[in-house]
């Protein structure tokens, strides 16, 4: 063929013919991928292959001018594709015609392993879909694509390497099989007998080696056998389809002319240019420098750097949500003024950490618009920590199956209600069989009624959003609030309608608080007294100059406020003036002898602590600082007690019958006198007469009747101060403690048994506070109950003998039978113990959360959303279980939440 200038168009019909040739080719091809795979032999393989339905591989036509000759050869060779199927195992897919479809096909990330009934559901289908024109409107019918993939990362062992060997049978080259196959390299067939052709020649184990003329010979590594078409291939020019000729086509088995054309072929620039991109590949894979691994690489560093900004931005966001620190500011942007304590932690960590220095870089720049510094992300971030410490924690309660709730109000500065939520529940841990009680704090529900059937309402919500089972609570605490402990219409009552096994437990030290209160104002003396207390800060508060002169006397402990809630913290103001008596009042004397004070003010400053100072000076307040300093410090220390997370109902017990008893052994004889011998100490050392004052003679009484007694009025002042003031003040808050402690009475008198197991001696007794304490853990319908009597009784016996211990209080005993691996020996004596431990002491948890609630939403962030809030509250009080979360399981979840925007996984 000569070459000219110009070149020569071929005609219409000449096109068309290789358009048909190269459809014919890749037609002959399509299913030698399936050979390619190693099919998974089903049982029922052989029913399958019958049930494929011939009208499967029919080729419709509704144009009668399709050529003749083109309908047949794609007919045949989708009969000899059905039949390669059926051959080789159930596998059934639709032809393949495009090699670039095929190679798109590739590059999707799914799975062409075919296994089990997977293969099943894949049906041959081969149908008309697109009509080929041309000049002589011969039209042609193309089979339809079916879209398969390969696994980026297939594993070799899913190949069939014996395939893999012929080049005969190589599907369709594409960028990810021809990486595999430089990757596996080419392997050559040696034989000592390959078959004859028609003329009697074979193909020898020498045209493997290239002899030089110098004698030495050199490997045709790039040189493969055929067992299948009896032919050889250019292994690089098959790869790279770089030449015309059939060594890198359909193959060559003229065995007669095969030394020259090798050589010949080997000298062709075509073999040189495909040799030289197989080394090239060869070596690129075998550094991992293919555009694949180098891409694959930046996105897996990109994925670590923005793995680690996010790390550090959730573990900020946690340390200042522990902290009670404000994360906004009033802009929230970057390198600007007020933008937060948030963002400028994140500057600060970006002068010094390399990962943020480069993401506010980015951001600096606008490389990036995706930051995740924006109040929204903070907003997930804080519910999404909130949510996994929530979550944490209700699991643990649902497998400790029974818990007690706690719940207290209080308005916020946005003067909303807010209803704090508490569980209270008892763990055991399986390696040390320690056993923890637990109060955990997990909502702030904003209420807009605080009756108690909304407040009932609420909490039942609550409980069903937290799918935890309202017949599996054992206590409710609460305080003293009408809407709460209402026997009628309180929340106590009506869940207790709807569970009896829900004890109501009034908060114990709320209880303790309003026994003092009616102490404190059982009789005029003793307002009187507060008052003159309060009266004292008061006067030196209310003026540095005056403040300045008490500090230079009372150089440590100054005078405190009186509380007006916190009765039991009174004890704090009464014990600063009655250890430093003397030095208050001598800096009031100096304040009243301070001539320099001449001016309207000096004079009333003057003139106001003279008064205090003369009723200070008087022994009945001596006497009144004595004895409520030794009532406030006991009850302190009681109140101080119950307020722990861990008291148990025996201890708290224990406690408050130690505070009656001092109370009861004051109220006599004795503790007048010692208190009277104290404040005489205490007056000595001040300069105080130690003699109360006369009493001012009392008007005698018109007697009207003659069944009327002549009154006998206390003419003694300190027999008359004993008795209306000493004995009144003990005699209330004695009787005070009796009535208000009811109900914990009553618990009492149902659990006293398990507190101290070792000194029961009556059995029968034992088997009664075992039947009442069944009776008492039966549901409402009486289907099912917590505990057996008969059991229970048995086992407490039975621990008994095997115990060695003498000190058997609940959670000591409760520990014994759980280190020891006993609990299936005991189980109705454990549920029973968990039970008692579950029961709430007090409210004191719901008052702390009060206390993160004031700090996080101040006056300087009322306008905080509920949400927000509850999350903040939840990392501030949760801190310990917040501190202990798996920061990678975070990021997970974070990540499949923001997948759309950066890849993080």
């Amino acid at each position: 063929m000569s070459y000219s200038a110009k070149r020569t168009r071929l005609s219409g019909a000449e096109y068309q013919k290789k358009r048909i040739a190269r459809e014919l080719e890749i037609s002959k091809q399509k299913d030698r991928i399936l050979n390619f795979f190693q099919p998974v032999p089903t049982s029922n393989s052989q029913n399958k292959n019958n049930n494929i339905s011939s009208d499967n591989t029919e080729i419709e036509s509704d144009n009668t001018g399709v050529c003749d000759n083109v309908q047949a050869l794609v007919e045949k060779e989708t009969h000899v594709s059905e039949s390669n199927l059926e051959n080789d195992g159930n596998l059934t897919l639709k032809a393949k015609t495009s090699p670039e479809d095929f190679c798109e096909s590739i590059e999707c990330h799914e799975d062409l392993l075919i296994e089990g009934n997977e293969a099943n559901n894949i049906t041959l289908s081969i149908v008309k879909d697109e009509t080929l024109h041309n000049n002589s409107n011969c039209e042609m019918v193309e089979q339809n694509d079916q879209d398969f993939s390969l696994v980026e990362d297939t594993p070799a062992d899913s190949f069939d390497l014996e395939l893999l060997k012929d080049p005969k049978m190589w599907p369709v080259i594409c960028d990810k099989i021809r990486m595999f196959l430089v990757q596996k390299g080419p392997y050559q067939t040696h034989s000592k007998s390959y078959p004859k052709d028609d003329t009697g020649r074979r193909f020898t184990i020498n045209n493997f080696f290239r002899k030089l003329s110098n004698g030495m010979e050199v490997k045709r590594s790039w040189l493969v056998y055929s067992g299948t078409g009896d032919s050889v291939f250019c292994y690089c020019c098959k790869l790279f389809n770089e030449t015309k000729s059939s060594l890198g086509k359909e193959g060559y088995h003229d065995w007669k002319n095969i030394a020259e054309t090798l050589k010949q072929h080997e000298r062709s620039p075509h073999y040189e240019t495909s040799f030289l991109k197989w080394k090239e590949l060869e070596i690129r894979i075998n550094n991992s420098k293919t555009i694949g691994n180098i891409n694959e690489k930046i996105i897996k560093t990109e994925i670590q750097h923005w793995r680690q900004v996010i790390e550090r931005i959730i573990s900020l966001i946690r340390v200042l949500g522990n902290q009670n620190l404000a994360l906004q500011g009033t802009h929230d942007k970057l390198n600007l003024e007020n933008n937060g304590n948030f963002l400028k932690f994140i500057e600060f960590l970006g002068k010094f950490d390399p990962v943020m220095k480069e993401h506010i870089r980015r951001i600096t720049s606008d490389e990036i618009h995706t930051h995740y510094l924006g109040k929204e992300i903070q907003n997930e971030i804080i519910n999404l920590l909130a949510k996994k410490i929530r979550l944490h924690i209700l699991n643990c309660l649902k497998k400790a199956k029974y818990y007690s709730i706690v719940l207290d109000c209080t308005p916020d500065i946005s003067n909303k209600e807010q209803m704090t939520m508490i569980f209270r529940f008892v763990t055991i841990s399986e390696d040390t069989g320690e056993v923890t009680i637990n109060e955990h704090f997990v909502d702030f529900i904003q209420l807009y009624d605080t009756s108690g059937f909304n407040m009932t309402k609420v909490l039942l919500d609550k409980l069903r959003e937290f799918e935890v089972k309202l017949e599996d609570m054992r206590g409710q605490g609460y305080d003293n609030g009408a809407n709460m402990r209402g026997k009628h219409s309180g929340v106590q009552a009506r869940i207790l309608e709807l569970n009896s096994r829900a004890f109501y437990v009034p908060c114990n030290a709320h209880t303790l608080n309003l026994v003092l209160n009616d102490s404190a104002n059982c009789c005029l003396e003793a307002v009187l007294f507060f008052s003159l207390i309060q009266a004292i800060y008061n006067f030196f508060s209310s003026s540095t100059h005056r403040w300045d002169i008490l500090i230079k006397y009372l150089p440590g402990l100054t005078v405190k406020p009186l509380s007006a809630t916190r009765w039991e913290s009174r004890v704090d103001a009464v014990k600063a003036i009655r250890f430093q008596l003397n030095e208050i009042c001598d800096a009031l004397s100096d304040i009243v002898e301070d001539n320099t004070l001449t001016n309207a003010s000096g004079v009333k400053s003057r003139s106001e602590a003279q008064g205090i100072l003369k009723k200070i000076s008087d022994f009945k307040f001596v006497m009144c600082l004595v004895i409520w300093y030794d009532i406030l410090y006991e009850i302190n220390i009681s109140s101080k007690l119950l307020q722990s997370p861990s008291l148990d109902l025996s201890e708290a017990t224990n406690q408050l019958n130690i505070t009656k008893k001092f109370l009861e052994d004051y109220r006599s004889e004795e503790g007048f006198k010692k208190t009277l011998k104290t404040a005489k100490e205490v007056a000595k050392k001040v300069g105080i007469y130690d003699k109360f004052d006369s009493l001012q003679r009392s008007r005698r009484k018109a007697i009207l009747f003659n069944y009327e007694s002549q009154d006998n009025p206390i003419n003694d002042p300190e027999i008359h101060f004993k008795v209306n003031f000493f004995y009144q003040v003990l005699d209330t808050g004695i009787q005070s403690m009796i009535e208000r402690f009811d109900k914990l009475s009553e618990h009492n008198s149902l659990f006293s048994f398990l507190y101290n197991i070792s000194i029961i001696e009556d059995e029968n007794e034992l088997l009664k506070h075992c039947k009442d304490l069944q009776l008492s853990l039966t549901s409402n319908d009486g289907s099912n109950t917590d505990i057996s009597a008969v059991e229970l009784h048995q086992e407490i016996i039975a621990f008994k003998r095997c115990s060695r211990t003498e000190k058997s209080d609940p959670r000591k005993v409760l520990e014994y039978i759980c280190k020891r691996k006993m609990v299936e020996l005991f189980p109705n004596l454990v549920t029973a113990l968990k039970i008692l431990l579950t029961l709430p002491i007090t409210a004191a948890s719901a008052e702390r959360s009060f206390s993160k609630l004031k700090i996080i939403k101040s006056y300087l962030r009322s306008q905080i959303c509920q949400m927000r809030l509850v999350g903040l509250a939840v990392l501030s009080i949760e801190k310990d279980v917040s501190n202990k979360l798996d920061m990678e399981e975070i990021i997970e979840e974070f990540a499949t939440l923001k997948a759309r925007k950066i890849k993080f996984i």
